[in-house]
């Protein structure tokens, strides 16, 4: 579930009024810490509420988590999906705070809720350049804890959006092949339940269940509450001390799961026959807790058998060309889990050779023993993602919501301690023990004569494995940065290189000294890329597949090594059009010379092996036929294609995805590496960087890299030309048994970001449907229950007089017209009525909030600088738009929308299975 918004309330009043306070003045001085582990720090208040402190004070942002320990491993019988449910419930509101979607939006969170099997938990990040925010979320979580709601007439509401995305769950045939094997892997474990739940418990779960299943899990002494980020600790506990501790422990005693799943027999089969366009299959296998010493081993083994390019499954099944992709997943839960692992298939492919090599290859490892390699290559992958998540405060803090539910948080450092002293000895046992046929659950069932069974050894006490762990050091902390956009440009260095590379560097102190840059290449004219598009697209998904000095499998053990993410991709405009490939790299101080060396050589010097090549090819492929049948590709295809109309020679011409399907097939190699050498150069390049770095010895790898690479023909901006005249129209789409349906519209506005609209406009797409309390999420999920997701966009050219406003939704098939015209009537009234006073402030407030999380962000930031650098701007252009925003009047977003946007002349579509009739 995916939310995100404000509002300021009296929380303090909400606890006298409805729980007693208890705690005398002072009492914070015997509040000691139980167990801290580098940097992080837990304390327990009398309630047995578990609180983790992780001070972090080199952004200005705080996480909140809040994690129940409860999923859908604790429902009974006509229960099904109702945690899943509650979690949805549980955003309407307490009687104190009746809008919580609302005020989280108002004070500029990022948040969001989910649910899993064996916990539920709520997030909010938001800025602390407003001192009260910590103190309201942490209130308001409080409030929610024991106040919430509950009604009927929410629920009534509620529970068709959740419906809405259990079907959107059932448009996946490769999920819910997933999801029958789990079913048919676990006869009597929950764990075989799916956590979004039963269709009929959804619909017909009365208010008053809901309710006692909130009380009874609801509760102080089952929740673990997690404060991430720039915070002072000792006042921090004081508060929460003082907002929770006021909530009394209740009498009532949770009594734990005790379903055991029975050691599985033999080999199981499942066949689901459904619409789709890419076939596929799967095996699973059940596996122990993530809490037992053999899971760290399993973690390997998945990587060993999935990861691409060096996984045992990716080469026997993808680079042979028998599969378009493969996958796995090792779910490390707090009973014995499962093995995952799934490939899909392209239809002119048999499916049955695919399974059977798949069962081959994972039940082979006694033939084919694990090899030092393959588990060294595993582990540094595993522990460079481990030691990237550690240097993100907010993220973890949310990552312990999953060791906590699997027994203790810190089960997060030892599984890393498990993994750096995990052997291969190790990983050969464990591979041998849980990967035979007689535990598998697959598309295939093998008879055995002699039962060869797997008893899964059951959760250790956790208790007894984390007592006396002390970890490792903590990492290095940062600068405390108010990061504005004055306060950047006063720091942000720029330089244009010998050879014309633009640079922009901004150092600053972060936690653990990570760094992130960004770097674009401009290349080419119309004509230099015209009837190339396909195959331009396919360059930057080469560029890692090979270089002169490395293989596939070299480079990412080289930025595993480096401790590095680094992600080459495509640019362009709003159609795609513009000849632009964009890195982006995240890394620490200590390895960016060394990542900026090689992302050079990559871009440079790419090899576009020949096999490579026909994996990307058939992915593309599998990827794109999966959109043949499916409503939100065609019904976005459609309306841009008609909002763009363009002859098929032309660069700007959409095509639909047929066509697309026949532009991949007739590419081959050689063109990807024409087109390379005929346009790719650094001649006008710009590269970012944000973070903790030498500035000598990056602008010295930057020169090395790049410094004498020039493009071999010059770059033209293709013209992006804004058509004004294009008539008003609705399409029907029909794509039969697809359960959730697509509703948009479109249109073109002659509009440069620059220009003196373009605040209003985007403060009003804002009001619209670009923010989580907006007219269309509110209309169309809280009050109608129509859509599960609602939204709109407003996005501009920086350089042509061409922008692009879209709204949409997401629903049953049967609700597409209600909802079509929902949206519509939404569009009108802000057209003719514009906004009122309370609402527009309210907006201008929270939309600044969401300013200040996007500056927070190194990231983002190290994007905006290299725009900057490519438009010729600095951040004063940010600070003078912001400014504009802040001081909109009512009458400047009325006339802006009036003047752009037409109701009448919207391009729409409705796409789904339309001929489901409505009921009532």
């Amino acid at each position: 579930m995916k939310k995100e918004s404000r509002s300021w309330w009296a929380p303090t009043l909400v606890f006298a009024l409805v729980v007693p306070f208890t705690l005398q003045a002072g009492a914070d001085d015997d509040l000691k810490p139980v167990a801290s582990v580098e940097g992080i720090t837990e304390y327990r208040l009398e309630n047995g509420l578990q609180v983790l402190l992780f001070p972090d004070r080199s952004k200005q942002t705080v996480t909140v988590n809040a994690t129940y320990f409860v999923g859908s491993r604790h429902e009974g019988r006509g229960e099904k999906g109702m945690a899943h449910l509650l979690e949805h419930m549980v955003f309407k509101g307490t009687p104190s705070n009746p809008d919580i979607w609302k005020a989280l939006e108002d004070h500029g969170a990022r948040f969001n809720g989910t649910t899993w099997v064996d916990r539920t938990n709520y997030y909010e990040t938001l800025p602390t350049t407003d001192p009260a925010n910590l103190e309201w979320a942490l209130r308001m979580e409080a409030d929610r804890m024991v106040n919430s709601n509950i009604a009927q007439e929410d629920l009534s509401k509620e529970f068709s959006v959740v419906r809405n995305e259990f079907e959107m769950g059932e448009n996946n045939p490769t999920g819910i092949l997933m999801q029958r094997m789990m079913s048919a892997a676990y006869l009597w474990h929950n764990y075989g339940d799916s956590t979004i739940g039963n269709r009929s418990d959804i619909e017909r779960v009365p208010a008053t269940s809901l309710k006692k299943f909130y009380k009874k899990y609801y509760q102080p002494d089952n929740a673990m509450l997690v404060v991430a980020g720039d915070f002072d600790p000792a006042p921090t506990l004081a508060l929460i001390r003082e907002c929770f501790g006021a909530i009394p422990k209740p009498e009532r005693k949770l009594e734990g799961t005790y379903t055991v799943e029975p050691v599985q027999d033999g080999a199981r089969h499942v066949e689901l026959r459904r619409v789709g366009d890419v076939a596929a299959c799967g095996s699973a296998y059940h596996i122990s807790s993530a809490s037992h010493a053999d899971y760290p081993a399993l973690d390997v083994i998945e990587n060993i058998l999935t990861h691409q390019p060096s996984g045992r499954l990716y080469k026997a099944l993808v680079e042979s060309g028998m599969s378009a992709s493969v996958f796995g997943v090792a779910f490390g839960w707090r009973d014995p889990g499962l093995a995952l692992h799934m490939a899909s298939v392209r239809l002119d492919s048999p499916i049955e050779p695919v399974m059977a090599k798949m069962n081959e290859i994972i039940e082979g490892f006694a033939s084919t023993p694990v090899t030092d390699a393959e588990v060294n290559r595993a582990k540094n992958r595993l522990l460079k993602n481990i030691e990237l998540s550690m240097k993100n405060s907010g993220r973890i803090g949310v990552q312990f919501s999953e060791w906590a539910a699997a027994g203790d948080w810190r089960l997060f450092f030892l599984h890393r301690d498990r993994l750096e002293s995990l052997t291969t000895e190790q990983v050969q046992r464990v591979a041998t023990k849980y990967f035979k046929p007689s535990n598998r659950t697959s598309g295939i069932f093998h008879p055995t004569r002699d039962a060869d069974r797997t008893t899964v050894p059951q959760a250790p006490n956790v208790l007894a494995l984390v007592r006396d762990f002390k970890g490792k050091e903590a990492l290095s902390e940062g600068e405390a940065f108010e990061a504005t956009p004055e306060n950047i440009e006063r720091r942000v260095k720029r330089e244009t290189l010998p050879g014309g590379i633009k640079l922009a560097l901004l150092p600053k102190e972060t936690r653990g000294d990570s760094v992130s840059a960004t770097l674009t290449l401009r290349f080419g004219s119309e004509r230099d890329i015209k009837g190339r598009k396909t195959a331009l697209g396919l360059v930057p998904q080469m560029l890692m597949r090979g270089s002169e000095k490395h293989s596939y499998q070299q480079i990412q053990d080289k930025l595993d090594e480096l401790k590095a993410s680094v992600n080459i991709y495509g640019g362009g405009g709003m159609t795609g059009a513009k000849g632009s490939v964009n890195a982006s790299i995240r890394t620490d101080r200590e390895h960016l010379p060394a990542v900026i060396d090689l992302v050079g050589e990559l871009l440079r010097h790419p090899t576009f092996p020949t096999d490579e090549f026909e994996i990307v090819k058939k992915e593309g492929l599998a990827g794109l036929e999966e959109q043949l049948s499916d409503p939100r590709a065609l019904g976005f295809t459609s309306v841009l294609r008609r909002m763009n109309p363009r002859s098929a020679d032309d660069v700007r011409y959409i095509p639909t995805v047929e066509e697309s399907v026949e532009l991949l097939k007739n590419v081959d190699v050689e063109d990807v590496r024409n087109i390379h050498k005929d346009l790719y150069g650094a001649s006008n390049a710009t590269v970012t960087v944000v973070g903790d770095f030498d500035e000598a010895a990056v602008t010295a790898a930057i020169k090395r890299a790049l410094g004498n690479w020039k493009s071999p023909k010059p770059f033209r901006r293709i013209v992006n030309e804004c058509a004004t005249d294009v008539d008003g129209s609705i399409e029907i789409i029909q794509t039969p048994d697809k359960k959730m349906a697509l509703v948009a519209c479109v249109s073109n506005v002659p509009l440069r970001d620059d220009a003196p609209d373009y605040p209003a406009m985007h403060l009003a797409d804002y009001i619209l449907g670009a923010s989580a309390k907006s007219r269309l999420l509110n209309r169309l999920r809280h009050k109608e229950g129509l859509s599960y997701g609602a939204s709109s966009a407003f996005i501009a050219d920086s350089e042509d007089e061409y922008a692009l406003f879209m709204s949409m939704g997401i629903c049953a098939p049967q609700n597409a017209d209600k909802a079509y015209a929902a949206m519509i009537d939404e569009i009108k009234k802000l057209v003719n009525d514009g906004v009122g006073v309370e609402e527009l402030e309210e907006s201008k407030a929270s939309f600044a909030m969401q300013v200040k999380n996007r500056l927070a962000n190194d990231a983002s930031v190290a994007r905006m600088l290299n725009d900057g650098l490519h438009h010729g701007r600095t951040m004063q252009f940010y600070k003078d738009m912001y400014e504009k925003i802040a001081n909109l009047s009512q009458d400047e977003i009325r006339q802006a929308m009036q003047k752009h946007i037409q109701p009448d002349r919207l391009i729409g579509v409705k796409a789904g299975d339309l001929q489901i009739k409505a009921v009532d």
